[in-house]
């Protein structure tokens, strides 16, 4: 059995039954922090929330939803900051692919998301042509793409940085997927496709829709190259 952890109320729910399948998700906040376990998976990916952002989310969340007070949302966040030190933040030097949250370069709300791509890695990496800005509503969007080192990795970053602007968003969405080389599409403009349905989801205007719908994409791919099966 499984134990489940309700975000939403922040308590624990009744757990799942786990049942074997020939193809499994771990989730959690220390999939990959064992050596053993590590080597059985196939694609490890890990979402890296900077202090600033996590801060800002927590404090939107546990204000408005739970009732608590800044200070104790700042409290809760220093008590669990050792183990999480320890156990959880180390586990993203051993991964494939990392999403990345920072702030803006022009502060936030406003978030900067990078895709961290091992070199040669698991992940069958996406680049970009060229650089892009996109202008329109403020603070408007720039992506780009640099080669750098993450712990002691050579990784190719993808990053996007700022909003689109959501009365052109398939507009934009579709310079920026013909920008994109390496995107697993099944049929010409999928990414805009599939963006601009979720447009009223969180995120969409952001590098977070953006990069997790690649990420989503990209699984898909391994999926298919591990199973023989189209999904």
């Amino acid at each position: 059995y499984k134990p489940i952890y309700n975000h939403d109320t922040g308590n624990k729910d009744p757990p799942e039954l786990i049942e074997p399948n020939k193809v499994m998700v771990f989730e959690g906040l220390h999939p990959i922090y064992d050596e053993k376990a590590r080597s059985q998976l196939d694609l490890a990916i890990y979402i890296d929330i900077v202090n600033d952002v996590k801060f800002a989310w927590k404090v939107q969340r546990d204000v408005a939803e739970r009732g608590w007070t800044e200070e104790q949302v700042r409290e809760d966040i220093e008590k669990r900051l050792p183990d999480f030190s320890q156990y959880v933040d180390p586990q993203k030097a051993n991964a494939d692919v990392v999403l990345r949250y920072e702030p803006s370069d022009q502060g936030l709300p406003y978030l900067k998301v990078k895709l961290i791509q091992k070199k040669d890695g698991k992940f069958p990496k996406i680049t970009l042509k060229k650089d892009l800005e996109l202008t329109g509503s403020k603070p408007g969007a720039t992506l780009k793409m640099y080669d750098d080192d993450w712990f002691g990795n050579a990784v190719t970053v993808v990053e996007m940085d700022g909003e689109i602007d959501m009365d052109n968003m398939e507009e934009q969405l579709k310079e920026i997927e013909s920008n994109m080389e390496g995107l697993p599409s099944k049929k010409d403009g999928e990414l805009t496709e599939a963006m601009v349905g979720l447009k009223s989801s969180p995120g969409s205007q952001n590098g977070t829709g953006l990069l997790q719908t690649v990420i989503a994409m990209k699984v898909r791919e391994i999926y298919e190259k591990i199973t023989g099966k189209e999904a």
